[in-house]
């Protein structure tokens, strides 16, 4: 009985680092989906912008600013706008918003090499790389290099040829 998730499912909250009220909205977040008892519904996206994108779609974004009486409507809509999408599909894949390239520098990142060793690699300039890498790092939400250096390998499955 209760809020359960199905086996396939992740629920991943993020709590930004020194940022009272950003961790505040996201449990009030989590505290909305929690209530709607959709858990079959693996996910939803909450923020700015998507940063995972579906194969075609998309998963629905709820704006990361809305207040907390609106909040539950904007769940119960994000999950009707999913079973629609999966109705007509049959499934839903996904995938980070990341260019090839970025996800090669970051996979190399997470390997230890450093800025120089890829841009030799690549035939670019460091501050190219680190261009990349910092795009790439702010689509994913992080800010320091040591934040990115704790993300496990397998996050990065899609391995483009150098």
């Amino acid at each position: 009985a209760g809020f359960r998730l199905p086996p396939d499912s992740v629920l991943l909250p993020v709590f930004p680092d020194n940022h009272p009220v950003d961790c505040l909205r996201s449990l009030t977040f989590l505290s909305e989906w929690t209530r709607t008892g959709h858990p079959e519904v693996p996910c939803l996206l909450w923020g700015r912008t998507a940063l995972i994108r579906g194969a075609e779609g998309g998963a629905p974004v709820i704006p990361w600013r809305l207040p907390p009486f609106r909040l539950r409507g904007a769940i119960n809509h994000g999950v009707q706008v999913w079973r629609s999408r999966v109705k007509s599909r049959g499934t839903v894949r996904y995938r980070m918003r990341l260019s090839p390239r970025e996800m090669v520098i970051l996979r190399h990142t997470l390997e230890g090499a450093s800025l120089e060793q890829m841009a030799a690699v690549l035939g670019v300039k460091p501050k190219t790389v680190w261009t990349h890498r910092r795009h790439a790092m702010d689509v994913l939400g992080i800010r320091r290099l040591s934040d990115l250096m704790r993300l496990p390998q397998a996050v990065f499955r899609e391995i483009p040829a150098w």
